[in-house]
Parts: structure tokens; C-alpha cells; sequence
């Protein structure tokens, strides 16, 4: 056997140790916990949407939300109702909260979405907090 130094060296992603949160996972733990009290539940009038975010340089992850509850997940969603392309995290995070407007970032190349466009326009208002919840209802 060939002794080979590993010290120090990262695990491939496929080899890394389960139950150990990653950076992303406590960056999504502590994001879920700050967009809490601003969730707006009855806002996609949906029992189920699944929002995939693709990033240019930052690790993928999703958005599964349902009637009462929502959950940010590492990775990739089996079959998301949106895919959302972004440049960065920080993008996403200002998308969310309200704090960088949508057709900003859409004209700059930092955001754009693949399937139900109302649903991402949706999206921006889920977790919004500086406005006033507007109640209207999607048709397809």
C-alpha cells in the first residue's frame, strides 16, 4: 500500500462525512429563520411550488414551499415548478427581501427564470416585508 498524505486536503463532495452541516446548509438554516415572520403563505395560492436556484459561482440550492410552510435545501430539486438563475447568493437574498428590485437585476444579467413567469414575479413578494400584502388571484 502506498501511503498518501491527505492532511489538510478536502474530501470530494461524494466522500465528505454525512451529518455534518456545511456552510450552506447553516447559511439556508439561518436565512429560513430570518424570513420567517415575513412568509406570506396564501401569496402563490398553491399547494406546492418548488423554486430551484442555479448560481454562476455559488452552490445551488431550492426552495420548497407549501400552504403553511416553507424550506431552503442544498442542492437540486427532483422537479422544480421554477428555475431561477442568478449570479450570486447575495442577489438572491436581496431578491427575497425586497431590498434589490426584480427588473434591476433582471436588465443587469443577475437574475432570469425558466417556466412560470408570474410565479417568479410571485416569488419576489413571498417574503417582502417593506410592503403592504396585495390579495388578487393567479389564473392560468
Amino acid at each position: 500500500m502506498r501511503f498518501v498524505d491527505t492532511v489538510g486536503k478536502l474530501l470530494p463532495h461524494h466522500m465528505q462525512p454525512t451529518g455534518i452541516p456545511t456552510v450552506l446548509s447553516k447559511l439556508l438554516t439561518e436565512k429560513q429563520k430570518a424570513f420567517e415572520p415575513h412568509f406570506k403563505p396564501d401569496l402563490l395560492q398553491r399547494t406546492s411550488t418548488v423554486f430551484q436556484f442555479r448560481f454562476i459561482s455559488d452552490e445551488d440550492f431550492f426552495l420548497s414551499v407549501s400552504q403553511d410552510s416553507f424550506s431552503f435545501n442544498e442542492g437540486s430539486a427532483t422537479n422544480p415548478t421554477l428555475t431561477l438563475y442568478l449570479d450570486h447568493h447575495e442577489t438572491c437574498w436581496q431578491l427575497l427581501m425586497g431590498t434589490r428590485d426584480g427588473m434591476d437585476a433582471f436588465m443587469n444579467g443577475r437574475y432570469r427564470a425558466d417556466g412560470n413567469i408570474v410565479l417568479s414575479q410571485l416569488l419576489l413578494y413571498l417574503f417582502k416585508s417593506a410592503d403592504p400584502t396585495l390579495t388578487f388571484k393567479v389564473q392560468d
